[in-house]
């Protein structure tokens, strides 16, 4: 199924260390010569990165690097409700049940696998359909340690632009929150399409564009920081942290008599916090989460070079260019969650 990421070429595995049937390193070779490690039992295809990829790449390789700040029990029940609801299931057993029923299953940028350890680790997952793990950082290190004992798993490291399998290779392309951290969230998005096979299922949540004062601030922030390294990043985020924090706490309710269409603000009642966390800048808390766990999905937020926003019209546009027919839409003020139908 592997084949190079430029020319699409076969490669042909030369393998210099196994354990049994697993080759922990060894080389990938093509035909016109080009060669890619394979290392810890990874493959490594990155064809290319520009420098806002390869800081996005290390910065995800950072954040999903500190597992005390996003694995703990309240983290991942907030996680699961929230991708249950925006995904159109019943439950984390129904959303288990429904991925097993598939074949072969890729992971599209999946990160340390955290998302997809929610349902590869369910009562209800049957450890049938053959599950593939792509990511450009070295995150993808951290999912294959997180879910090394499944059976018919196994991980890649690849750009999202360039992924190195044949078309139609898989009947499910999961893609959770990755898309709009590429260069391109349409090239993203085709590229995941070209893997899928006819009658297969593309599920994928991408941002959403917010109001111009939000806008504008999240790109402030992000250039602010962008020089900084990700320690530094991380510590700048707890100021932003604590001021969610102070918000939250006040409690404050306030209510508008008539939506503010230059500001993108609907009328009717707010609470401070979240008044000024959707339309003037992400200042995100939750009581239920320790504050460095707080931190984390603000720095998830400002740090990465690349975080696109979409419109609606433009997704649509995108998932028909990509031979994408929409069976579940779900809109929310932070993006759409999709699941779509190749065509």
């Amino acid at each position: 199924m592997l084949v190079d990421p430029v020319s699409r070429l076969p490669l042909q595995l030369q393998a210099t260390v196994t354990k049994g049937d697993d080759i922990l390193t060894g080389q990938l070779i093509t035909q016109n010569g080009m060669s890619y490690a394979v290392d810890n039992g990874i493959p490594r295809l990155i064809a290319f990165a520009d420098a806002g990829q390869q800081q996005t790449s290390q910065t995800f390789g950072y954040k999903w690097g500190r597992r005390e700040t996003y694995d703990s029990t309240a983290f991942k029940q907030i996680s699961s409700s929230w991708m249950i609801e925006k995904y159109g299931f019943q439950s984390l057993e129904e959303w288990a049940r429904s991925f097993s029923n598939r074949s072969r299953i890729l992971d599209l940028g999946c990160g340390s696998g955290y998302s997809s350890s929610l349902w590869l680790t369910s009562p209800s997952w049957t450890g049938q359909a053959m599950y593939v793990g792509v990511d450009i950082s070295i995150a993808v290190d951290v999912a294959s340690e997180r879910l090394n004992n499944i059976a018919n798993v196994s991980f890649v490291q690849a750009d999202a632009l360039a992924l190195p399998f044949t078309d139609q290779s898989f009947d499910l392309v999961f893609s959770e929150g990755v898309l709009h951290h590429t260069p391109s969230t349409r090239e993203a998005l085709l590229s995941g399409a070209r893997v899928l096979t006819t009658g297969g299922e593309f599920h994928f949540y991408v941002y959403r564009r917010k109001g111009p004062v939000r806008e504008f601030t999240d790109d402030y922030i992000r250039q602010q920081i962008a020089e900084l390294s990700d320690e530094d990043a991380w510590e700048a985020m707890r100021s932003l942290t604590r001021l969610g924090q102070v918000l939250w706490e006040n409690d404050t309710q306030i209510n508008l008599p008539q939506d503010i269409p230059l500001l993108g603000i609907n009328a009717g009642t707010h609470s401070v916090q979240r008044l000024i966390y959707w339309n003037f800048a992400k200042l995100y808390w939750n009581s239920d989460l320790s504050f460095e766990e707080n931190v984390h999905v603000n720095f998830d937020w400002y740090r990465p070079y690349y975080a696109h926003r979409q419109s609606e019209q433009e997704l649509r546009q995108w998932c028909e260019e990509a031979r994408l027919a929409i069976k579940w839409w779900h809109a929310q003020e932070s993006g759409f969650s999709v699941r779509a139908v190749r065509k």
